[in-house]
């Protein structure tokens, strides 16, 4: 049964612009040269149907619902936080969607794979759309990033139109939205950041924070808010106060216990809010110490300023603003970083196509080094919502065109789902490029420009140590 969640104006059909007709197209004709050398009929059309089933490629789908509204790449996705079906994608070109996975009907229930329906096209954007989110708590807005530095606001109690819009940068690079309040962040491709409000169906700026000198690549809030950390091509790491807009953690490259040579591109935080991981270009991370559970500063809103920036200071005391690991287990850089939802565990996703596990009980010593992907892992994420004895269950993709499941507990996959071009050998497209998920279900973005849904069950849900067949090859959960 779906939660509850905004009302669905009328579906629209995404692909309404003409198609070719073939019987419009003149056809050519080009004189016959009577000297010309003649092939054989029965040779020529018994090769052609050899080229034909030589050529065929034999397509393997996982997925149990797609949609395919794109004309391009799809860069980001995102899930509404309180309708199950709702999603927003947006992508390379310059539109966003707002689609639903509910079917129209019994038979379209029945239909695998399903097409997934239009809700609304999302037209405002003059470049790539690289960014989404729903607001938080309960989705009343969708918000939309793009490469043309434009912010467009859609309201849900307008049948998701247009309700306002923003440009403050160049190029935004990232997007995230707070946890429980209707604010966002983004980063900008000279380094600023700037935190929103959105109040009466409109943006007001609560804060712009100076520090990075180089693009910010990633922004994360904490689990309780009052924090926002960020990273940069610089090489720094900022954990910044939402309320005051003032940094309580600093780290740059000029201390050289915390330099990773050629920037910064990840960032992820404990749930409980006390450590910050950051990954950087040549595949090492740092693990630094946070103010975590401390209250939000007195402040004043929509200010803007340059946050106290001491080179590695702080408040507070302990291990706040320390660096409390150096890890270097990948060769290139690193993409993504998840942390357990309960579990003392950390993860990691390289380019060089390798996933590290990290016991963060143990001085973050690594764990185990998961080799699955033939290509560069895009995004790692531990599954939610799942019990303590089978909550161990990581998701990753890549730019091979999988998704994959692995019980991180022992350090084996259980789940290959193919559906997109890269996963079915199609070299230099058809990787994945991100992905949300629940432990029934994942969806994805498609480099191929699909979006497609797999559903899961049994031992790719929820984990476990027993042998098992998903998707579409044999994985042993215990190797």
């Amino acid at each position: 049964m779906a939660a509850s969640g905004p009302p669905n104006p009328s579906i629209e059909d995404p692909h309404s612009d003409g198609e070719l007709d073939l019987a419009e197209v003149e056809e050519e004709i080009i004189p016959e040269d009577p000297d010309a050398d003649h092939p054989m009929d029965s040779d020529s059309d018994g090769d052609n149907n050899d080229d034909d089933e030589d050529s065929a490629l034999d397509v393997i789908n996982d997925s149990k619902a797609y949609f395919d509204g794109h004309s391009s790449s799809i860069f980001t996705i995102s899930a509404h936080p309180t309708n199950p079906t709702l999603f927003l994608t947006g992508g390379g070109d310059d539109v966003a969607y707002i689609w639903t996975s509910a079917p129209s009907s019994a038979e379209d229930a029945a239909v695998v794979p399903r097409e997934c329906k239009v809700v609304r096209k999302l037209e405002a954007h003059k470049d790539s759309v690289i960014a989404t989110t729903f607001t938080s708590p309960g989705g009343e807005y969708a918000v939309t990033a793009g490469l043309d530095g434009q912010l467009q606001l859609f309201s849900a109690s307008s049948a998701w139109k247009k309700v306002d819009s923003a440009q403050e940068v160049e190029e935004i690079v990232w997007l995230s939205a707070h946890p429980s309040e209707p604010v966002i962040a983004v980063g900008s491709n000279e380094g600023s950041v700037w935190l929103y409000d959105i109040e009466n169906d409109a943006f007001a700026i609560r804060h712009v924070l100076y520090s990075h000198t180089a693009s910010s690549t990633a922004g994360t809030f904490t689990k309780s808010g009052s924090l926002l950390c960020t990273v940069s091509e610089d090489g720094s790491f900022y954990a910044w106060d939402t309320s005051s807009g003032q940094s309580l953690v600093a780290l740059t490259s000029n201390d050289q216990r915390f330099a990773i040579e050629g920037g910064l591109y990840s960032v992820a935080v404990s749930p409980s809010g006390n450590v910050a991981a950051v990954g950087g270009a040549t595949g090492e991370i740092r693990v630094v110490g946070l103010p975590g559970g401390a209250a939000p500063a007195a402040g004043g809103r929509r200010t803007a300023g340059r946050p106290q920036a001491g080179g590695g200071g702080s408040t507070g005391g302990g291990q706040v603003g320390q660096i409390i690991a150096s890890i270097h287990t990948h060769s290139e850089s690193i993409e993504s970083l998840s942390f357990h939802p309960s579990m003392p565990l950390l993860a990691s996703g390289s380019v060089d196509g390798k996933i590290g596990l990290y016991d963060a009980a143990r001085g973050f010593a690594p764990r185990k080094i998961l080799d699955g992907h033939a290509e560069a892992v895009v995004k790692v994420e531990f599954v939610t919502g799942l019990g303590p004895q089978d909550g161990w269950v990581l998701t990753s993709c890549g730019i091979d065109g999988t998704l994959r499941r692995w019980d991180t507990r022992a350090g084996a996959e259980i789940a290959c789902l193919r559906g997109h071009l890269g996963g079915n050998g199609a070299e230099g497209e058809g990787g994945i490029l991100g992905f949300v998920q629940t432990k029934e279900r994942v969806i994805t973005a498609g480099d191929d420009g699909v979006s497609l849904i797999f559903e899961l069950e049994g031992v790719a849900a929820t984990g476990g140590v027993a042998a098992s067949v998903v998707g579409s090859q044999s994985v042993a959960a215990a190797r």
